[in-house]
């Protein structure tokens, strides 16, 4: 059901305009001046305005300018309802933002038909714009672990590495990688490779907090981020945690149960020495090679 604000002073033609868009099945509200109709609009976001220009406390341009400039991730149709039939009227309505132009006296009939119009635009818009963030959310995930991708992490760290240096603050990283993924993917195949990345990335996210970063950064490895860390008996802790979550899952294929583990390399890079990313992730690098040197399924913190 779509819902309607109108903006009017004018209590007689607000009431006409309820009785029949009601009828038609509508959600309809109405505000009488301009200041509680942005207000309204904030509260309610409607799907259409039927907003008159004569208002009292702020007119209805300023209120078409003002949704148009606090409302920008949501499109919200206006039709511009007055007694003025003058040409520059009109053109400063759709310069501030208007979709549409109704001249008193109004008749019900084209209310419907424009109320309807402006309906199919926007619900193309919606669809439009919903497909953009999908696009937008593909073009930052991994397909297949729904992490970010690596590309996408990277940038995320960088905003974080400028943000630590500014404000003196520490950074703690994790390199995870799957144990033996590749013997996984010979004696099984890739569609349970594929099949254990998605259980090791769901499981390694629940043991994390809900503002830590978790990436792809490639193959069988993952990055995480842990923002707020400086306790290294909380890092060991967190480590511990993710490598006992993952040893205690496992994946059933064909009445065969595969055991998975990973390996954990950590760095807690502290804010009086902050070096570049290439360097960070060399140091947790080199630590995940150690626990896996060292006979895997463990963390080594460097």
């Amino acid at each position: 059901m779509a819902k309607i604000l109108i903006v009017d002073d004018e209590k007689k033609i607000v009431e006409m305009l309820e009785i029949g868009l009601n009828a038609m099945g509508y959600d309809v509200c109405a505000a009488y001046d301009g200041e509680t109709a942005v207000e309204m609009v904030l509260k309610e976001v409607p799907d259409i305005v039927l907003l008159d220009i004569n208002l009292p406390k702020m007119d209805g341009f300023e209120v078409c300018r003002q949704i148009r400039a606090k409302i920008t991730d949501n499109y919200i149709p206006i039709i511009m309802v007055t007694a003025r039939d003058d040409l520059s009227s009109k053109i400063e309505g759709l310069d501030t933002g208007a979709d549409d132009y109704i001249t008193k006296p109004v008749d019900i009939k084209e209310v419907m038909a424009r109320i309807k119009s402006m309906l199919r635009i926007k619900n193309l818009q919606d669809e439009l714009r919903f497909a953009k963030d999908e696009l937008q959310e593909l073009a930052v995930r991994d397909y297949l672990t729904d992490c970010y991708n690596r590309r996408y992490f990277l940038e995320i760290l960088d905003l974080e590495l400028k943000k630590s240096v500014r404000y003196g603050r520490n950074i703690v990283l994790l390199m995870i990688d799957i144990d033996k993924f590749k013997l996984i993917n010979d004696t099984y195949g890739h569609p349970v490779g594929d099949k254990v990345l998605r259980k090791v990335s769901a499981v390694i996210k629940t043991g994390l907090r809900e503002s830590d970063i978790i990436g792809r950064y490639g193959g069988e490895e993952f990055i995480v981020f842990l923002p707020n860390i400086s306790d290294i008996t909380n890092l060991k802790s967190i480590c511990e945690r993710l490598r006992s979550q993952v040893e205690k899952s496992d994946i059933n294929v064909a009445e065969t149960k595969i055991n998975i583990t990973i390996s954990i390399g950590a760095g807690n890079f502290l804010d009086n020495y902050l070096p570049s990313i290439d360097d960070m992730i060399s140091v947790i690098d080199k630590a995940l090679y150690k626990a896996k040197n060292d006979g895997r399924n463990r963390y080594v913190i460097a």
